[in-house]
């Protein structure tokens, strides 16, 4: 048995919000005890006091989250400013938080303090660990490394950045906010650890386009890209969009090595007219091969669809999923503007009405792409996951 309850408020209450939430959790469970939960908080409500209250709620569970940049689930569809919780009960699943502080200075000495921190808990196999790490300026490639070091191979590493408590603050200076248990912190990377029974699969896309023909980023710095086909960097977004700063709606797509045509994407996020830099949301390596990108609204909106329809289609044959989670960026809910609810919709139109969903916007996501052992930081992508009992 693998189950997911859901409760979602905006009321801008904290206690009548979670009045609301523990209500439409509980009727959910039908009488079944929550062994562990993840919280999708707004970054301006007083965390310290909402896991205080889903503890007290359901003592002994096994707690992870943060602080996101918008919230959705299956009970109100998106939503800001408001409080998800989702909680999971199972006979066969075991379900383990772990948190690490000290992130950006010590990614190694974080994720392992994490990963050991969960898997002293569990005495089955793993099987899917979701991550939900301070990302900031720093590079996300390390943190990677340490949690595959952590890990070991065959655990793919499924979640997403999250969100700064000021969203406007600049990158480096963020205060997001990581949950693990009792923990409330910062600067640290929070994980919920599945071992054993678990059936699950995942899809990722964009519905971005490649427009025009590619190059190669021939010299970067720790700041952005210098040169792409030995020219300076700002001349390959100008050639097609004009002079000024890179529109965020047109990220960068850097190809996978071995001739593959799946990408992720970079954001752009400033530049520098005098030298030609253009800075991104995430490394972009030396010598990759890149593309502008472009999408309408309906195209990001197809995106959402054909991540849910690839994590359906690579879930266990003869299984039923039981649960959706779903990591958005950040990036979408800006360039989706009031039509961001969309999304989360159109995963609906594809699971229909008996399975839950929660998730959260993100300051990037985190999933493989070709390979579970070969973990990618993403931009404006989505990310769906599908969970139930193997």
């Amino acid at each position: 048995m693998f189950r997911m309850a859901v409760g979602h408020s905006d009321d801008i209450d904290l206690d009548s919000a979670l009045t609301t939430v523990f209500e439409e959790c509980d009727a959910a469970l039908e009488g079944a005890t929550p062994r562990a939960g993840i919280i999708f908080g707004a970054w301006d409500i007083d965390h310290r006091a909402l896991v205080d209250a889903v503890r007290r709620h359901y003592p002994g569970i096994e707690l992870a989250g943060a602080t996101t940049a918008g919230e959705m689930s299956s009970v109100i569809g998106f939503s800001e400013d408001s409080v998800a919780l989702a909680v999971f009960a199972s006979d066969s699943v075991e379900m383990t938080a772990g948190i690490g502080g000290n992130l950006l200075a010590d990614p190694a000495g974080a994720t392992g303090q994490a990963v050991a921190m969960a898997r002293s808990k569990a005495s089955q196999p793993m099987r899917l660990c979701l991550v939900m790490p301070n990302i900031g300026g720093a590079e996300a490639g390390p943190i990677f490394d340490g949690l595959r070091a952590a890990l070991g191979p065959g655990v793919p590493i499924i979640g997403g950045g999250a969100s700064p408590l000021d969203p406007a603050a600049p990158l480096g200076e963020t205060e997001s906010r990581q949950i693990a248990n009792d923990a409330v912190s910062r600067d640290s990377i929070a994980i919920l650890l599945f071992s054993g029974d678990l059936a699950f699969s995942f899809g990722v896309e964009t519905g971005w386009q490649g427009v025009g023909p590619r190059g190669v980023v021939t010299r970067t710095s720790p700041e952005g890209v210098l040169e792409i086909d030995g020219r300076p960097a700002i001349d390959f977004y100008a050639r097609y969009l004009g002079t000024g700063q890179p529109p965020i709606a047109n990220p960068l797509a850097v190809f996978e090595g071995g001739g593959s045509d799946r990408f992720y994407l970079r954001t752009p996020i400033n530049w520098d007219p005098e030298t030609g830099r253009v800075g991104f949301f995430g490394v972009v390596p030396d010598g990759a091969t890149v593309q502008i990108t472009v999408a309408g609204t309906e195209q990001i909106f197809e995106g959402a669809r054909a991540s849910m329809q690839d994590a359906l289609a690579a879930f266990p044959a003869g299984r039923t999923p039981d649960a959706a989670l779903l990591y958005s960026c950040a990036t979408r809910r800006f360039l989706l503007g009031t039509r961001v609810g969309r999304e989360l919709e159109m995963v609906r139109d594809l699971l229909g009405t008996s399975i839950p969903i929660a998730g959260m916007y993100c300051l990037g996501e985190i999933a493989p792409m070709a390979f579970p052992d070969r973990t990618q930081f993403h931009n404006a992508t989505m990310v769906s996951v599908l969970l139930g009992a193997s």
